[in-house]
């Protein structure tokens, strides 16, 4: 057996894609950095030193790409590519490594990593391009000196001898159809030499034209070299599962899938869970609810849930919740709703496509205290409204509308608020008729009416109140309160329910077909879902660490504000009633934020608005431990905020540019602000444009609104044929009826030629970091095609 790594680079793979352990995982990480900047410094890669004269890697003489491909040959030489080539794998994203491993995005990072792997002739670096969109850029694919083909046979070499990691690589090719680019990878595929006698007989045995004239040319038709290529996939992908490495076997899931082979599909899953791959014992523990085999389900979520799994972890609060309805899992799983609402709220603050649906469940809970959770306005907001922002909008209107309109934990909006309950109204109706479905619970659909009531008799509808129209939905809700109790199941029987539109309708008594106050009552009263009374929890929340995640409350003291500066690296306070103002400075002050700094030093910030202008302003200084700790022991107990002295400052926005520039080479883009080397990739794009490599570069904003240029092959003595296109901005009109109108701008194209890339480049990077263009007396205008102007 070889092994393709040298011994740290192997154990660094092990510590970050086998060990499934985030702390092992960021050890990984710490050695594979250490390993690059301990060697970048003193091994230079040879593209570096021939960057002026070697500008293809057809270029390359025929005895430096024998020693670039021996080099790679030995894991010693190749060791610092190799790093850099593990590097862009791990800042590539979750697709690369694994969701839970907590390894930072970094688009650029990526890039940087991958382009030394491949200067520095990695195999597994030049193979992974292939799989990260944008990697070959122009000066990747001009110092690039190890081709695919030798970067495919070295690493088909090392698979061969049961290297799991080159062997999950060799399958990957066959599964993305890599072996349109890789030759060798494509001679594996292809049929054996046959005479023209056999390729003749075999071709009365085809099954369409394609394949026939395929046949009788000695290919293989794109078909049967896909299905070819499946089966190699399989192969080199089961090789690797066997041997340990299980974090990216979905493709051979999903091949199993494809086929409808379910039972291999399952198998694949469970191996690579009792491995350690969090998704597949998400899979796992799935196919087990589906099979009725609930404990072992509640296993397999269990341990997903405790790698960070998020789907694990939603299911998981599901099951504490019996949130299914079976009757085996409700007897076989116990019901503890605190423990599922703390699930719900981890499984919030992930990435996945039911986080809002975990964010609603967990706001649910608070909301109705089920398991006696308490009252928390802060908490309650906070989660709701994550839940409306990841794809539970309409679902959360409910609760948002209810602390809206009374202005409990948010800013009392009460236009908002009533607008958004007369459009849950409308939704129930029309999913009830036109799906017959129901859309919320009763205790839900309860709270809808109830505040929709206190807007009738507030006269927030109409415009006065209509006491009858209120009395009307407090009695729907409290109807809904009696459904509710009905037929509520045996675990919530002894959780009080409130009742708030049964206590307000006490208030009312019917007269004459109309409905009244009682004497001696002006409005409705309840005890139930109290807001916070006094300072500062009716005005602000708190930010705090719950569950290893910031949320807002409602619920703090003294103690909790001192604790939280003390633990936490930042501390904000949103006020969202009764806004502070320091006169003469800021007024309707929104946030205090108070960031810790080293030395025991705070950035705090102040966020509010401009007592004359009105825009927004931020006001920041450094304190120390005890001035920051005085500032907010006096806005708690005292309401007071500091004076401005010199010691703050208004922060400025720093500027940000109007445009993002792409480079288009020969339809393929790039976003400059993405790469290190921007520059070098527009020069060599040029070169390849002039040395016949590319047909047509283009350096345009991603929106075709600001400056762009369209460049194509010119003449002998000026090689660039350059267009400019511009488009004037928006302008904005009053017409005779006194309505503002938005008039497009014009938009006009240039042509000039260049005799070098010298000059254009200048005038590139200009427009780029100016938007200066050159002087358009010598160029030719011309009319602008239809889909640009």
């Amino acid at each position: 057996m070889a092994q393709y790594f040298t011994d740290r680079l192997q154990r660094v793979f092990h510590l970050i894609f086998m060990s499934y352990d985030q702390q092992s995982a960021q050890e990984g990480l710490r050695i594979l950095e250490s390993i690059v900047n301990n060697q970048s410094n003193v091994t230079k890669p040879i593209q570096h030193e021939l960057r002026n004269t070697a500008t293809s890697q057809g270029s390359v003489g025929e005895s430096d790409t024998d020693k670039v491909y021996q080099k790679a040959l030995s894991p010693e030489e190749r060791e610092l590519g190799d790093a850099y080539a593990l590097l862009a794998r791990v800042y590539a994203g979750p697709r690369f490594t694994w969701a839970e491993s907590g390894f930072p995005e970094d688009n650029m990072r990526t890039y940087q990593c991958l382009h030394d792997s491949i200067r520095r002739h990695s195999p597994i670096g030049t193979l992974q391009a292939l799989r990260i969109a944008g990697s070959i850029t122009p000066t990747v694919r001009r110092d690039m000196q190890l081709s695919f083909d030798d970067a495919f046979r070295i690493i088909y070499d090392y698979a061969k001898q049961d290297d799991a990691y080159c062997q999950y690589i060799i399958g990957n090719v066959f599964f993305w159809g890599d072996y349109h680019v890789i030759n060798e990878a494509k001679q594996l595929l292809g049929p054996e030499k046959a005479s023209f006698s056999q390729r003749l007989h075999q071709a009365t045995r085809s099954k369409s034209l394609r394949e026939v004239i395929a046949t009788l040319r000695g290919m293989v038709d794109e078909e049967t070299l896909q299905a070819k290529s499946r089966e190699h996939a399989k192969y080199w992908f089961t090789k690797a599962l066997d041997q340990g490495l299980a974090m990216f076997q979905g493709n051979l899931r999903n091949i199993y899938i494809d086929e409808g082979d379910y039972e291999n599909a399952r198998r694949v899953a469970r191996r690579a869970a009792e491995l350690g791959n969090p998704t597949m014992m998400l899979y796992t523990a799935l196919d087990h609810h589906e099979r009725g085999e609930f404990t072992k389900a509640f296993t397999w979520f269990t341990k997903g849930a405790d790698l960070g799994q998020p789907e694990c972890i939603a299911e998981l609060a599901d099951y504490y919740y019996h949130f299914y309805e079976q009757p085996m899992l409700r007897a076989t799983i116990p019901y503890d709703p605190v423990k599922a609402t703390e699930l719900y709220q981890q499984a919030a603050t992930k990435n996945f496509n039911d986080a809002g649906y975990a964010a609603l469940q967990a706001a649910f809970s608070y909301i109705f205290h089920i398991g006696h959770l308490p009252l928390d306005w802060g908490l309650i907001a906070d989660l709701t409204h994550m839940a409306a922002t990841k794809d539970r909008f309409l679902f959360a209107l409910p609760y948002i509308s209810y602390m809206r309109i009374h202005g409990i934990g948010v800013t009392k909006n009460i236009k908002f608020a009533v607008q958004s309950l007369m459009r849950v109204l409308e939704e129930e109706n029309r999913a009830l008729q036109e799906e017959d479905r129901v859309l919320f619970y009763d205790i839900t659909r309860a709270l809808t009416r109830v505040a929709l009531g206190y807007a009738y008799e507030k006269g927030y509808v109409m415009g006065t109140p209509d006491l009858d129209s209120a009395v009307h939905y407090y009695e729907s809700s409290h109807q809904y309160i009696v459904s509710h109790l009905a037929n509520r199941s045996e675990e919530i029987k002894d959780i009080p329910v409130d009742d708030e539109a049964a206590e307000r309708l006490e208030a009312f008594e019917e007269i004459d077909g109309h409905w009244h106050y009682k004497e001696g009552i002006t409005e409705s009263s309840t005890t139930v879902r109290p807001a916070p009374t006094t300072w500062p929890h009716n005005a602000a929340r708190l930010s705090i660490t719950m569950n290893g995640f910031q949320w807002d409350t409602t619920l703090y003291d003294r103690e909790t504000i001192d604790k939280a500066l003390s633990t936490q690296d930042t501390v904000v306070l949103s006020f969202y009633n009764h806004f502070l103002t320091i006169p003469d400075k800021l007024r309707n002050i929104y946030k205090l934020e108070t960031k810790r700094m080293p030395r025991d030093t705070y950035q705090v910030r102040l966020y509010g608005y401009d007592p004359a202008e009105g825009h927004e302003i931020i006001y920041k200084s450094l304190l120390n431990v005890e001035d920051v700790h005085n500032l907010w022991h006096d806005l708690y107990e005292s309401h007071r905020l500091p004076e401005l002295s010199d010691a703050w400052a208004i922060e400025t926005d720093e500027e940000k540019p109007t445009w993002h520039y792409v480079l288009d080479v020969d339809q393929e883009p790039f976003l400059l602000e993405e790469y290190d080397d921007a520059n070098a990739m527009i020069q060599a794009s040029l070169e390849g444009l002039k040395s016949n490599r590319y047909e047509q570069i283009n350096v345009r904003t991603h929106d075709f609104i600001g400056p762009s240029y369209f460049i194509f092959k010119g003449k002998r003595s000026t090689p660039f044929r350059v267009q400019l296109y511009l488009k004037e901005s928006m302008r904005h009109i009053v017409d005779e009826h006194g309505k503002q109108k938005d008039i497009p701008g014009n938009t006009y194209l240039f042509e000039q030629y260049f005799g070098n890339e010298v000059s254009l480049n200048y005038w590139i990077q200009r427009t780029i970091n100016t938007l200066d263009i050159p002087e358009l007396d010598n160029w030719k205008p011309l009319s602008v095609p239809k889909d640009l102007q």
